[in-house]
């Protein structure tokens, strides 16, 4: 008798299981998104049970090793693992962090005390967290320094606000600020860094373009010095390329060094290390402020110069830009005087010695505007 109650008690509690509506589940919480996302993308891969301790802070020679995944999309690390470990500059790493603490040193996204001392055991600090980020993203050291990082951070909508204070950031605010910072920002907030977004945080649009460029004209006068590998003591660009040289490899011309270095530099300035990925321009009458020109020479196929649009082209096809390497030096246009714009039309015919070749780094979800056409300031409006 007990047997069978207890059997049709089982069965009238299937049966009531089954008629009640299942409950919808709750959507995960940023931090368990967070968690996910840098799990999938073995950027943290948690202990040895794979437990990623997200309530636990983290220290320095960790954040290496974070880093390090973050950025060796190439596999770098894993190939040279040895040559990074024979260039570590500190004393006091442990054996197995030495080539993650190269890494970063090599990269310039971490340094250290001074006198070689990295301090691989001391806790990563908010501070020190948002400042890595910042350079892995390639923000301008003009907008912030290390007082100034996490409001910059939080400015950005990559911090929440609460990981802000205390002497050390927790593995889960380090897994949301990764997080956010490669999904362009905090959701609710209007500022990002990521695709759609320019390195100032703004979206993407011609006159946050615009504004940047201006921004460089102060910081990058004319006249400024700008060499190739052969010049002594002259510029070549220092600041993370990865979107960049992506376009400059197709033409095999260099990141670094010359007109595609400067051209490089200022793309990155702009619209960010790794985000917002080139895209031909089919269109050059489509052109627009920060885009990438390559000159090519119809006969050989090689590059003449490369420069940055900063404007587009009239209603006669004529436009400003800027570059460096012409002369040695940066140029802009002349505020004071008329400076010659460059015009489609010297480019149209077969029988030119160059063709124009456009890059833009606008997402496809920016349409084109014509907004900027004669944007560039100048002593007249002449072509």
């Amino acid at each position: 008798m007990r047997k069978k109650f207890l059997s049709l008690a089982l069965a009238a509690a299937l049966c009531l299981s089954m008629a009640v509506p299942a409950v919808a589940t709750s959507p995960p919480s940023e931090l368990e998104a967070a968690a996910a996302y840098v799990r999938e993308r073995g950027i943290m891969v948690g202990d040895q049970n794979g437990n990623l301790n997200l309530d636990t802070g983290l220290n320095r020679a960790q954040l290496a090793v974070i880093l390090t995944r973050l950025s060796d999309e190439t596999g770098d690390m894993g190939r040279n693992a040895e040559y990074y470990r024979t260039v570590c500059p500190f004393t006091d790493v442990p054996e197995w962090a030495m080539p993650y603490t190269g890494y970063c040193a090599e990269k310039k996204l971490m340094s250290g005390y001074g006198n070689r001392t990295f301090g691989p055991s001391d806790p990563v600090t908010p501070a020190a967290a948002c400042t890595v980020l910042l350079r892995y993203l390639g923000c301008p050291d003009s907008q912030w320094n290390y007082s100034t990082a996490c409001g910059k951070a939080m400015e950005l909508g990559l911090l929440p606000a609460d990981a802000a204070v205390g002497s050390s950031i927790s593995r889960g605010n380090i897994a949301i600020l990764l997080y956010r910072a490669l999904n362009g920002g905090d959701p609710a907030s209007p500022l990002g860094v990521g695709t759609g977004y320019l390195a100032n945080g703004k979206p993407v649009t011609e006159e946050n373009v615009l504004e940047l460029l201006r921004q460089l004209e102060q910081d990058w006068p004319h006249g400024t010095v700008w060499g190739t590998h052969n010049t002594p003591e002259t510029h070549k660009n220092e600041v993370p390329s990865t979107a960049a040289n992506r376009i400059m490899d197709v033409y095999w011309v260099s990141e670094y060094y010359g007109c595609s270095g400067y051209a490089s530099m200022v793309s990155s300035l702009i619209f960010g290390d790794k985000s917002n990925p080139g895209r031909r321009v089919d269109d050059l009458t489509q052109i627009r402020p920060g885009d990438i020109l390559f000159r090519v020479r119809n006969d050989t196929g090689s590059i003449w110069h490369v420069v940055i649009a900063l404007e587009s082209p009239n209603e006669i096809g004529a436009f400003h830009y800027t570059d460096g390497n012409h002369g040695g030096i940066v140029r802009w246009p002349d505020r004071e005087r008329l400076y010659g714009r460059d015009n489609l039309d010297c480019y149209g015919t077969e029988d030119r010695t160059y063709h124009l070749e456009a890059w833009t780094r606008y997402p496809e979800t920016v349409p084109f505007t014509g907004s900027s056409v004669n944007a560039w300031p100048t002593g007249t409006a002449g072509s």
